[in-house]
């Protein structure tokens, strides 16, 4: 009788371990998409001098996610600073759902 419940109490726990390991490599997952858009973005915004439909079309249907951005063209040499982000809903770790947000900054004119 007390290995059953032991047994129990034991697999109780190891659902709870699971779920926060899974949540931890979706984040992880969520978080290396958004790295690898803003990278995209970062080289896009450099060349061009200002943030498109184009990319940002590209950065949700990639990851998702939005970029924020002060909508002016931006001339050689300036330092532009920017947001992608997007709200994760997680299982186990939080009830309400978390805004990750990688944030670049670039100048203009050099890749």
């Amino acid at each position: 009788m007390g290995s059953s419940l032991g047994f129990l109490l034991s697999l109780f726990f190891l659902v709870q371990a699971m779920a926060f390991a899974g949540d931890l490599c979706s984040l992880q997952m969520a978080y290396s998409t958004l790295n690898s858009v803003a990278t995209t973005a970062a080289n896009h915004i450099s060349v061009k001098g200002f943030a498109d439909e184009g990319i940002r079309k590209i950065i949700y249907e990639q990851a998702h996610a939005y970029l924020t951005i002060p909508d002016e063209t931006y001339s050689v040499g300036e330092t532009v600073v920017f947001e992608v982000w997007r709200e994760y809903k997680a299982l186990f770790i939080s009830k309400e759902p978390m805004k990750l947000t990688v944030k670049r900054s670039i100048i203009v004119g050099y890749i």
